[in-house]
């Protein structure tokens, strides 16, 4: 654990936040991180997210409230709002996350989005052991039944 384990949650919070939407800032013209830009709006603009704040064991330490406006998570500090969903994120990733922040900004692929994901319908990138990004193997089909050869013909002429 970094040096910041008895950081305050809400601190925590703000802070990986901060990283998240410097990331987003740096990175906002790509065309990826665009598209995934517009699908957070889409989803989480002008919505209340409650972000449970876990230990290692998944317990909920807290819980606090973010929205998403104009292309950046910032936190609600009204007690009365009624999230729309909640979405976990370990205690620990955040300190690591803040432990190495410029790396974090300068690669935001390497930022766990799935907290995010799980909303937009995406798997998980954890979910899977490995990508597979080998094409399937192709289908083996019968051999066609006699009289349905399609194969084209030589060019020669036979009689009949």
């Amino acid at each position: 654990m970094g040096a910041l384990g008895t950081r305050p949650a809400l601190n925590l919070l703000i802070d990986y936040l901060d990283v998240c939407n410097t990331a987003i800032e740096k990175h906002r013209d790509s065309l990826i991180h665009k598209a995934i830009i517009a699908a957070w709006d889409v989803i989480y603009g002008g919505r209340d997210v409650a972000i449970d704040i876990c230990d290692d064991q998944d317990r909920v330490e807290t819980s606090e409230t973010i929205r998403f406006v104009n292309g950046a998570f910032v936190p609600i500090a009204d007690p009365r709002t009624e999230p729309a969903f909640h979405l976990k994120v370990k205690r620990s990733y955040m300190e690591d996350v803040l432990d190495h922040r410029g790396e974090y900004e300068r690669h935001p692929e390497k930022l766990d989005w799935d907290w995010l994901k799980s909303r937009l319908g995406m798997d998980a990138h954890h979910a899977h052991d490995e990508a597979n990004m080998r094409p399937p193997d192709p289908e083996k089909y019968p051999p066609p039944t006699k009289g349905a050869n399609m194969r084209p013909k030589s060019g020669k002429v036979t009689d009949v």
